[in-house]
């Protein structure tokens, strides 16, 4: 019995559906890869496998593999294809579990309905040997953003590219200060140059040196004389 379970468990690495006749079908479902947003852990993209019932209809690609497999005509692979059929359902009869090895186990209720537990195998051979894993690079661990996981200590190129850019920018703002202070010949002048035409105009006007007038300006004036230049006694 057991190398008929093997036999479909090779089939669905190189097949999504694989169909028992006259018991039913295995269906692998194509899962992408997730991250658990509550442990931080990456998991890789998956085929798991679910069976339908009503998938009973042969189709030839398991008597067709075994025959080719145990190196056997098509008529004598599909009768023991049946005869491990009848077992399944014989045990199932009797209530009892029938293990699927890595595709999972078959059961029955109390109706007799088949009921099956997938065994979470990975089935997709692209991501053979490969397990959940952490989201951390070099030892340190990888911030949250709007949802999204973005590792600031990778080595990648997008990340050197965001730091070169960084050290640059610094770089340049630091070169672009001391080259002010070093043509700095004038400040007021450099001030001037740097301000719009209205704050320009105030500048001047406020460094403008206050000129006082000469003594010959100014105007004794005497109360008692009137404007005719003639005293008021007289």
């Amino acid at each position: 019995m057991n190398k008929y379970v093997e036999h479909i468990e090779e089939l669905l690495y190189l097949h999504d559906c694989v169909i028992v006749p006259g018991l039913g079908g295995f269906i692998c479902n194509y899962i992408g890869a997730t991250i658990n947003d509550k442990t931080g852990m990456i998991i890789p993209p998956a085929k798991k496998v679910v069976f339908n019932k009503h998938l009973k209809q042969n189709d030839g690609l398991l008597i067709n593999w075994i025959a080719r497999k145990e190196q056997i005509d098509y008529e004598k692979a599909q009768r023991r294809l049946a005869l491990f059929r009848e077992e399944v359902k014989v045990r199932l009869n009797q209530k009892q579990k029938v293990n699927f090895g890595k595709i999972g186990t078959l059961s029955v209720d109390r109706r007799f309905n088949i009921l099956f537990e997938s065994a979470n195998h990975n089935f997709l051979p692209d991501v053979m040997g490969m397990e959940a894993m952490p989201l951390v690079a070099n030892g340190k661990k990888v911030k949250k953003t709007n949802g999204e996981y973005i590792n600031t200590e990778s080595g990648n190129l997008v990340t050197r590219l965001f730091k070169f850019g960084l050290s640059a920018a610094m770089i340049a703002g630091i070169v672009v200060l001391s080259q002010q202070d070093i043509f700095q010949g004038d400040t007021a002048a450099n001030l001037s140059n740097m301000q719009p035409a209205s704050m320009k105009s105030k500048l001047i006007q406020t460094e403008e040196t206050a000129k006082i007038s000469p003594d010959c300006d100014f105007v004794d004036y005497d109360p008692v004389i009137d404007l005719t230049g003639k005293s008021i006694s007289q």
